[in-house]
């Protein structure tokens, strides 16, 4: 057992560095910052293979090295954001949870901490995250109209300048309410990405770890749509009776609801690509261009395929996200 126990902290240890490596060069080069998203990936590996102990030792002994080579903030915040999570999606992956549910409770886990993250990091500074927030919305404001007088140098017509600007300025004034959808969201991406890429390197370890359903066959989950009813129209009760800032709940939920179908019909629009057999990169271009240009209807095949079960997935209890 002791060997067994030295043998998983030196890979732990070993991960650790990875990990911490992996942070450094994050904050010394920041064109490497997508490369941010992958920093849980060593941390949730070890959990699987050795269980949550091992897994937290090495997140901390990642974050403390991150701390010494750059900043102390640097190294706890990415222990507060991506630490955590991994820690939670490995220990998850080595107790056999089904795949779905470990990347919908670390995405979770990764939008709260996401949040207490940015916060811890406001605190710190000594600023408030509201006034922040309206400094971020002014300075957007001011590109927004320095651009406005760029094109206009340029002969732009007045009137097809202001539709833009007053879209794009409307633009801006949503984004201020829908801030925690789109925290959830991105927790919800990166904790998809991070165990596609735990897997695929596991794969090549020789371990075999649940995949998780092919896009194609994605739905929402049996009750969904009774479930998000219920909680818009308790949000919109909330409303009438005056419940400070449930205006905001209520326009997340509508927004979550959107986005959920939207990718639910994205599903759709990969299950009819592949019944007709069209290769995967022009496959890959066309649900691109579907998501950008087309995604209100996108929303629209969605909430009918929910319905109708179009793609007859509830016959054989597959799916769910």
């Amino acid at each position: 057992m002791s060997k067994m126990n030295t043998k998983a902290l030196v890979e732990g240890a070993i991960l650790a560095s990875v990990t911490a490596v992996l942070g450094i060069m994050v904050y010394y080069m920041p064109f490497l910052s997508l490369l941010g998203m992958f920093w849980p990936t060593p941390i949730i590996i070890v959990g699987f293979r050795n269980g949550f102990k091992v897994s937290l030792v090495s997140a901390i002994v990642a974050a403390l090295i991150v701390a010494i080579f750059t900043e102390p903030f640097s190294g706890l915040y990415m222990f507060l954001v991506f630490g955590i999570a991994g820690i939670v999606m490995g220990s998850l992956m080595y107790k056999r949870v089904k795949a779905s549910i470990n990347v919908t409770i670390s995405g979770l886990v990764l939008a709260v901490c996401s949040v207490f993250g940015i916060l811890f990091g406001f605190f710190l500074a000594g600023q408030s995250a509201t006034n922040a927030m309206e400094e971020m919305m002014n300075l957007m404001s001011q590109s927004i109209d320095s651009a406005a007088e760029l094109y206009r140098s340029m002969g732009i017509a007045e009137e097809q300048l202001k539709n833009t600007i007053d879209t794009m300025k409307e633009s801006l004034t949503a984004i201020r309410y829908v801030i925690p959808t789109l925290f959830l969201l991105s927790g919800m991406f990166f904790s998809f990405i991070n165990y596609k890429s735990v897997k695929l390197i596991l794969g090549r370890m020789r371990h075999e770890i649940e995949d998780l359903t092919p896009f194609s066959k994605w739905r929402v989950p049996d009750n969904f749509s009774l479930g998000m009813l219920i909680i818009l129209l308790l949000t919109m009760i909330g409303s009438y009776l005056k419940i400070p800032n449930m205006d905001t709940v209520q326009i997340n939920i509508i927004y979550i609801i959107k986005w959920v179908f939207t990718i639910i019909g994205l599903a759709a629009a990969s299950f009819l690509l592949d019944k007709y057999g069209i290769k995967k990169a022009l496959k890959i271009i066309i649900l691109f261009l579907l998501f950008t240009s087309l995604s209100n209807y996108l929303t629209i095949a969605g909430l009918i395929d929910t319905i109708f079960d179009l793609r007859k997935l509830r016959k054989k209890h597959i799916g769910g996200i």
